[in-house]
């Protein structure tokens, strides 16, 4: 009699622990399915913006950043445009654009000599967010530097232009990835600092 006690028991209590961790799947999977809507834009110049290595070579960093800031924007959020911005148009609530790129080179040597150690690139990159009340916000992404040890765009240097890519990429990655966990915060603080060369 004991024993079907005990029985009965633990089959009550599989059977509360199993719909639990039903119910708690069930709402993760919910919230987790709750992909935020926004309207994606570019500046008009964007495409254009290039880094200009030596007197005849361009690598095309606005195009660089158009590819991740649409990719990655589609992986995380329901994207419902992607279009470019002109001059005098308005931007929406629910808008998120892409207003700057700018990669920055650093070139470091021996100490006390002229041979070359290694260079490093590091990208940032500027949006705009119109939340849906209204509010806009300015937000910076901005990459690590990333270190190769080919001297940048010489006749042997292969690295360089993916590693200015992948630079770019990281930097849309985390302006966007403050933009979600804003999202999951419900609050954003607008960021205070300035675009412009070096860090």
């Amino acid at each position: 009699m004991r024993t079907l006690y005990f029985l009965f028991l633990s089959t009550l209590f599989l059977f509360v622990s199993c719909r639990s961790t039903e119910r708690d799947l069930g709402n993760t999977k919910e919230k987790e399915g709750k992909r935020s809507s926004f309207a994606l834009q570019y500046e008009f110049d964007l495409p254009t913006k290039v880094l200009k290595v030596g007197p005849n070579l361009e690598i095309s960093i606005g195009k660089f950043a158009l590819n991740s800031f649409q990719t990655f924007a589609s992986q995380v959020f329901d994207v419902s445009s992607f279009k470019v911005r002109n001059e005098n148009d308005t931007m929406e609530p629910g808008t998120i654009l892409l207003r700057k790129v700018q990669v920055n080179r650093t070139l470091v040597f021996e100490e006390g000599t002229t041979n070359f150690h290694h260079a490093s690139f590091a990208s940032i990159v500027e949006f705009l967010l119109v939340k849906e009340s209204g509010e806009t916000f300015r937000i910076l992404g901005q990459s690590e530097p990333i270190e190769i040890k080919t001297i940048p765009f010489s006749p042997n240097d292969q690295e360089s232009e993916k590693t200015i890519s992948a630079s770019i990429q990281s930097a849309i990655e985390v302006g966007l990835n403050k933009i979600i966990d804003s999202k999951v915060d419900g609050k954003l603080e607008s960021n205070r600092m300035m675009f412009q060369k070096g860090y």
